[in-house]
């Protein structure tokens, strides 16, 4: 069985990171959203020590609604 994609952000003072994971393959999206409302959005490949990484850098889960309403507006 295939394991679902798993979601996390975190707020910076200006800017906000919006992180998807795909925990089968280490693939997903990163989405920056500017404080002007732009969203950034990055294809990315991790490695398997990316949830190690985003825990060391004090991300949090969050849901798979607010991430794809910000993938929406992404350019």
């Amino acid at each position: 069985m295939k394991n679902m994609p798993q979601y996390f952000k975190r707020v910076f003072d200006d800017y906000q990171v919006l992180v998807k994971v795909n925990p089968n393959d280490f693939t997903g999206t990163e989405l920056i959203i500017h404080p002007d409302g732009k969203v950034e959005k990055t294809e990315m490949e991790y490695d398997e020590e990316i949830f190690d990484d985003l825990a060391f850098d004090e991300f949090s889960p969050c849901s798979p609604l607010e991430f794809n309403l910000h993938l929406a507006n992404s350019i």
